[in-house]
């Protein structure tokens, strides 16, 4: 079976959707699978596929809108490659859906994602799409009013299990492990309240643990202002390979997703701690109705809400608990789209 990949820039490092589809390409290529990808580097790029399809039996679109374009939308130019696609076997994967729709919403965003909506609804219309998935709670809520119906697909983690030995550490402090994309918005100062509760409670002390480059500085400054004022050992590592990573994870007890808990599922650094079997602590910021929010139901027993006072003495004990063995999403999420496809 030919399978067609279409994505915005390859830019492995620095996006996430270009690192999931590398990972999800190796997996196809090895289970003999014949794959070809298709790169969006600009709208213009759509007219250009469309008048010369690739040849495939599924086309798998991994879609964000400001990946396909730098404005979020782009124009006529989608739409006459979803007619190109109309006949074909196709499945639609969001990653990202429009702006815009959440309570506290700038009016320029809510404009702007109006524009994208109606882009994405009338491109789902003309492509007809066999599936429709999506990594996240917050867009298949959307979709759903919307009338779109969008069923969930676990994004699996951007790090493989090391079985390398790492450097041994005689250190009794119970690491806490951020990995991933720092948020500002995230509420540092209840995490540090949280973090201080547990380490009372099992008589120890925190080591924040700031796995490899963090890209924003303001979000990195609050975290260890944070970590500063409740007396924390901080520890940032340099750009680390995968193996490192997975040896930072593997020694690591618990792990902070600043990610909002109803997007939570597009992050693959998240995911990646999960797979490592780590304890999440994430936060609901409140932007999708709590009826709609969910995880994972593999991870569901990990995953732990800083608005919940009460997690604090279930995640001592899962703290206290064997660590889970390494969740091998990729094989999981690769499956589940077979299944889909045939």
């Amino acid at each position: 079976m030919k399978i067609c990949i279409i994505s915005g820039p390859h830019r492995p490092g620095k996006c996430g959707i270009s690192d999931y589809v590398d990972i999800l390409d190796n997996e196809l290529t090895n289970r003999k699978y014949i794959t070809q990808r298709s790169l969006i580097e600009s709208p213009n790029d759509f007219f250009l596929i469309s008048k010369d399809l690739p040849e495939a039996d599924f086309y798998i679109i991994q879609f964000a809108p400001y990946s396909f374009s730098s404005s979020g939308y782009s124009g006529n130019s989608i739409l006459q490659f979803a007619s190109a696609l109309s006949e074909k076997k196709v499945i639609v994967n969001f990653h990202e859906i429009w702006i815009g729709t959440y309570p506290k919403a700038k009016w320029k965003e809510s404009l702007i994602g109006w524009k994208q909506k109606r882009e994405i609804l009338k491109f789902l219309e003309l492509i007809k799409p066999n599936k429709i998935h999506s990594t996240n709670a917050a867009a298949i809520d959307r979709l759903k009013k919307e009338g779109v119906n969008a069923e969930f697909m676990y994004l699996f983690g951007n790090i493989p299990y090391s079985t390398k030995e790492g450097a041994p550490s005689n250190s009794r402090n119970l690491k806490v492990a951020f990995f991933g994309t720092l948020y500002e918005s995230f509420p540092y100062e209840l995490l540090g309240h949280t973090l201080s509760q547990i380490a009372e409670l099992l008589a120890t002390k925190i080591e924040l643990r700031i796995i490899g480059r963090q890209r924003d500085r303001n979000s990195l400054s609050k975290l260890i202002k944070m970590g500063e004022d409740k007396a924390f050992l901080i520890c940032e590592t340099k750009e680390l390979s995968p193996d490192e990573i997975s040896q930072e994870l593997q020694a690591s007890s618990i792990g902070v997703s600043t990610t909002p808990f109803d997007i939570i599922g597009k992050s693959g650094a998240t995911a990646a701690m999960l797979e490592h079997g780590l304890p999440i602590l994430s936060y609901d910021d409140g932007d999708t109705p709590k009826e709609s929010l969910f995880v994972s139901e593999h991870f569901e027993e990990q995953t732990f809400l800083l608005n919940d006072a009460l997690n604090i003495k279930r995640i001592i004990e899962f703290i206290k608990k064997p660590k889970k063995v390494f969740c091998d999403g990729v094989a999981h999420t690769t499956d589940k789209m077979l299944e889909t496809i045939s």
